[in-house]
């Protein structure tokens, strides 16, 4: 029986939507036995090497425990750390070619002039760590520039505002080389469109272009298991986000989409192929190659 553990940061046991019991019973629907565990009280010592491991948070140092002893972990501390840092993840997207809004560092556009200059009268600063749509702001003075960066702790990522998708955006889930599932986000009063912000959620029918764009988003970032939000650029899409500790409350609301049964079968078939599980080496040479350096670099 393949065996696995799923671990979380603790605080998400006080979460009304942790899915726990979802996570396990699925598992043994698919002839699997799986533990659920925390990143605070774990110690890898009282296992038996699982045969693989989900991440449903970030912890560097748990994540390489069980990646040097070739144990396949969903996602890796690499790929969960670039998807995190909205810099990083924002390079990788451009070196592979993948559409997303111009974006650079505050750190090298320090004034409301110089980002208007490249962005236009309104733009978006955003935290660079951040997640659920929390410290995302459209800015068009320099007072709320200066409140912005001040709500994102002094540094920020500052981005081209998209109007032709304000208050709207598809979440797309992916899984390896598949997108499983999408839902169109809305907010009919702020121009994000988090459900956990207050917005709304419908299926989304995903044509080709959208499922193409977001497995490549997700894979240039060496994520197996991803959250990408896509933004309505004109007549065709642009990436806004890579998430790699998405959470997909949103999708089940919506619909009976059974994201971590499709999650497992792909778990099933790669710990069958062990040598395919990695995304392709490329995608990690470039983002290892990028971790090296200081500071990412931001391309504008």
């Amino acid at each position: 029986m393949t065996k696995g553990i799923i671990l979380f940061p603790k605080s998400t046991q006080s979460a009304k939507s942790n899915a726990f019991g979802w996570w396990l019973s699925e598992a043994y629907a698919a002839g699997m036995f799986v533990k659920i565990d925390f990143f605070e009280d774990f110690n890898p010592e009282s296992f038996d090497k699982p045969d693989f491991v989900v991440m449903r948070g970030y912890n560097r140092d748990i994540s390489l425990t069980f990646e040097s002893t070739g144990t396949p972990v969903i996602n890796t501390w690499t790929a969960m750390a670039s998807s995190r840092d909205k810099l990083l993840a924002y390079e990788c997207l451009i070196r592979a070619g993948i559409p997303t809004p111009e974006s650079i560092s505050s750190t090298q556009c320090t004034t409301f002039n110089d980002a208007t200059s490249l962005f236009g009268p309104k733009f978006v600063v955003k935290q660079t760590d951040g997640s659920q749509g929390v410290n995302v702001f459209l800015v068009d003075s320099e007072d709320t520039f200066r409140e912005a960066l001040a709500k994102c702790g002094g540094t920020a990522l500052l981005q081209r505002y998209v109007a032709t998708s304000h208050g709207r955006d598809i979440r797309v889930w992916t899984i390896g080389e598949k997108a499983v599932a999408a839902v169109l986000r809305q907010s009919d009063t702020k121009f994000v469109s988090n459900y956990s912000q207050g917005g709304k959620a419908s299926l989304f029918p995903m044509n080709a272009d959208v499922a193409s764009t977001a497995v490549k988003a997700a894979r240039a970032l060496g994520l197996d298991f991803a959250g990408v939000d896509i933004l309505f650029d004109g007549n065709g899409y642009t990436v806004c986000e890579v998430n790699g500790n998405a959470g997909f409350r949103t999708l089940s609301a919506v619909s009976d989409i059974n994201i971590i049964k499709h999650l497992y079968e792909y778990i099933h078939e790669r710990t069958l192929f062990l040598d395919h599980f990695a995304v392709n080496a490329y995608a990690f040479a470039e983002i290892d190659k990028m971790w090296r350096r200081v500071q990412p670099r931001a391309v504008a």
